[in-house]
């Protein structure tokens, strides 16, 4: 039986031990609905939005007679999560006569012709916990639309899969603020969306924060020290490269290296974000480097992959992460990525394909990590230790500023 297996099955041990968690819907379902009771309603929102028992929230809207469900709005990936990753659509759709519009066209936010006949709008989305997934620029961008128009603004709260304590990496510089960045928190904040949002409005990190109402309908019995396997609720894929849970801990783990392009980090391959590979060096080289990086916390699988992507078919010499079934048990789950790099450039052939980055790369990368000149760090094969050490300090700060805003112990 394989470790990656064995952490499956664990995830649904712990997951049936543990089915206390209500999300914002189940507790709003509950309640009849009653905080929108005879209100003409806009729910953003997409394929996650569903009940502990799998019900999807955009019919169960349709369906209440307690308000009238106006319009839907769709993130990155649409209503049922199937479009890749940064293709953008503007395409009018329908589920059952109610009109889809997307927020991921030429629009990132409701214009005031989409809101017409809507006052309240509704957000119930699933989130990564990770600072540039682009649902929490969505919700972001959304509240300052609902402020400008005078709308009340719900957050159907879910849990912060990687848990409520993990805080890592640098706070987003302000000057990189983009739709893969769009508030100055962490790169894993370690906070909800509803909290996030609590926080977001206070701090008036958008225009207008001052004139929203925002109601936050919370969950119930989740804490802040459960990963998504604790919680009971079964996982919806939040994006076609994040089927299940261990995805989205690498994801947080390898995210921001995939942006280079010059490793695999197993998209276009059966394990997304849970594989690294290289054309230009071996399994042994490549296991070495992530065993060190990850300081042995991680069960690495040797082994040669395909990965398809727009560049074509390749195959890669890497290693498959196996997540330890106790997740505290990883000391880091962001910074090991970047030490990876710093080791693979003591290798020649490596060292060349890095120095011949187009410059627009960069760019890219710089809004990712939403850090400044790291990829010229790294060019200089400078030691980055202070540059993470100066990111705990500041993650201890954030830990105290976002402590008024905590939904939940």
């Amino acid at each position: 039986m394989t470790k990656y297996l064995q952490f499956a099955i664990f995830c649904l041990i712990v997951s049936s031990a543990h089915a206390q968690v209500m999300t914002g819907l189940d507790n709003l379902i509950a309640e009849h609905f009653a905080p929108l009771a005879g209100k003409h309603v806009g729910l953003i929102t997409n394929q996650t939005g569903r009940t502990r028992d799998g019900a999807f929230g955009a019919e169960l809207f349709a369906k209440s007679k307690a308000l009238k469900l106006i319009a839907l709005f769709a993130p990155e990936h649409g209503l049922f999560g199937t479009r890749t990753a940064g293709v953008t659509s503007d395409t009018l759709e329908r589920l059952g006569g109610v009109p889809i519009y997307s927020l991921y066209g030429s629009t990132r936010k409701p214009t005031r012709a989409m809101l017409r006949g809507i006052d309240a709008l509704v957000f119930d989305i699933q989130d990564a916990g990770v600072r540039p997934y682009t649902y929490l620029s969505t919700m972001i961008d959304a509240m300052e639309t609902a402020a400008e128009n005078k709308i009340p603004f719900y957050v159907l709260d879910r849990p912060n899969p990687l848990s409520g304590e993990r805080i890592e990496g640098n706070i987003l510089d302000t000057t990189l603020e983009s739709f893969v960045g769009i508030i100055p928190v962490p790169y894993l904040h370690g906070m909800t969306l509803g909290e996030l949002a609590q926080m977001a409005k206070a701090k008036a990190w958008f225009h207008d924060a001052a004139k929203l109402k925002l109601i936050v309908i919370p969950m119930t019995g989740w804490k802040r020290a459960m990963y998504w396997n604790e919680t009971g609720l079964p996982w919806i894929a939040t994006s076609p490269n994040v089927p299940a849970f261990a995805n989205d801990v690498g994801l947080a783990m390898l995210g921001a290296t995939g942006e280079l392009g010059l490793l695999s980090i197993g998209i276009g391959s059966d394990f997304p974000f849970l594989r690294i590979g290289s054309t230009l060096m071996g399994q042994d080289e490549v296991q070495r480097f992530v065993d060190s990086a990850f300081q042995k916390s991680l069960p690495l699988m040797p082994e040669d992959f395909t990965a398809t992507t727009s560049a074509g078919t390749k195959t890669y010499h890497g290693v498959r992460l196996e997540l330890p079934a106790d997740l505290k048990s990883v000391p880091s789950f962001y910074e090991p990525q970047f030490r990876i790099i710093e080791m693979m450039l003591h290798n020649t052939a490596f060292r060349v394909s890095f120095d011949e980055l187009p410059a627009s790369t960069n760019g890219r990368y710089e809004k990712v990590t939403g850090m400044h000149g790291l990829l010229d760090m790294l060019r200089r094969c400078e030691d980055l230790g202070p540059v993470f050490a100066n990111c705990r300090s500041d993650d201890e700060r954030f830990r105290e500023e976002r402590a008024p805003f905590l939904l939940y112990h």
